[in-house]
């Protein structure tokens, strides 16, 4: 038997990656593998492992990819050992839903612990250099004032969501999730004042192909919700707008490519360097992506929708992205055309 000649190049940095079998999590793991990061991932069972492990053959056969099982990522010491030796972490998964009754319980309770777990763990470690969290644009904007046109949200601005409001309906809860966890993050780490940097990013809808896995028997139900939710919009199937193409109510959005090469790129930032990032490809309705599909004469499409009206809507800074992360964007006709085709090659279209 040959046996392999030893690796002798530097030990690679390893990263706790939370949430790899999500939307966002399998691009994130993903791009990592392909910078040559070594990745560990959270799974609430192992079970939910075998997808990327023969996804991954090579790298789950080096070690470059392995798992652990985190039943709950709410329980107190979950990700104790989790952490054990990782240079970094990156913090992708929370719950997106947003229909619930009991907002309290099923979207405010787990994002918030599961962060503060997280983080809690992340201070016991005497190896990590940075963690990075995904939070979202619903802590940054202001219902209350949408659309709000005219005005600029920055990295400075936070919604004001009260736990009362967080209790009326899933809607409000998500946005209070989001909200009260990023906040909560950002105490801890700042009363600790740990020797590693925290990074967060607040990206708004997040569409693009989906990597994940997808039950197919569920149909276009076995995606994700953002991309269930674009689907259909453009299909005009969204009741409110039937038969056209649906219009959104908060329209800005990112590809989750771009959200993936975020965090990735925060991991090679200089010591020091901790920061909140808003991540946002562009304020667009669906409309707006559509010219080339339309052009090419794609069958499956709703009617004719809204175009979005310049200046109707709030903007997004984007611009501390694009300086610290080098970050360059992807346009909307490639984002829904890309989400498009993934979804038909998947035989959901």
């Amino acid at each position: 038997m040959t046996q392999r000649p030893l690796d002798m190049s530097p030990m690679k940095s390893l990263v706790l990656l939370t949430g790899p079998n999500g939307f966002v999590g399998a691009h994130v793991l993903d791009l990592l593998l392909k910078n040559h990061y070594r990745v560990r991932g959270t799974v609430r069972s192992l079970s939910k492992a075998t997808y990327f492990k023969n996804k991954y053959p090579e790298a789950s056969a080096s070690g470059c990819l392995s798992f652990v099982a985190v039943p709950d990522i709410q329980a107190p010491g979950a990700l104790d050992e989790a952490v054990d030796g990782v240079d970094y972490i990156c913090h992708v998964a929370s719950p997106y839903f947003t229909s619930s009754n009991d907002p309290i319980k099923e979207l405010v309770e787990p994002a918030v612990n599961g962060t503060r777990n997280v983080v809690s763990s992340a201070l016991k470690s005497k190896t990590l250099k940075r963690m990075t969290i995904m939070s979202s644009f619903a802590s940054v904007v202001d219902l209350s004032k949408n659309p709000r046109g005219g005005y600029t949200y920055t990295a400075e601005d936070w919604d004001p969501v009260t736990p009362e409001e967080a209790a009326k309906d899933g809607f409000m809860g998500y946005h209070a999730s989001k909200t009260f966890a990023e906040r909560a993050a950002w105490e801890m780490w700042k009363e600790a004042k740990p020797d590693w940097d925290l990074v967060t990013f607040c990206p708004p809808m997040i569409y693009g192909p989906p990597m994940q896995e997808v039950d197919k028997s569920k149909g276009i139900d076995g995606m994700n919700t953002s991309i269930k939710r674009l689907i259909t919009s453009v299909q005009g199937e969204d009741p409110a707008f039937k038969p056209k193409v649906a219009t959104p109510g908060l329209p800005a959005w990112v590809d989750v490519r771009d959200v993936a090469q975020a965090h990735v790129r925060a991991l090679a930032l200089e010591k020091g360097v901790s920061e909140r990032f808003l991540l946002c490809g562009g304020v667009d309705y669906f409309e707006d992506g559509l010219a080339g599909l339309r052009a090419r004469g794609e069958k499956g499409l709703g009617e004719e929708g809204a175009h979005v009206v310049p200046g109707k809507h709030f903007g997004i800074d984007r611009s501390k992205a694009e300086e610290v992360l080098k970050l360059k964007f992807t346009p909307f006709e490639k984002t829904v055309e890309d989400s498009w085709e993934a979804v038909k090659q998947l035989g959901l279209i």
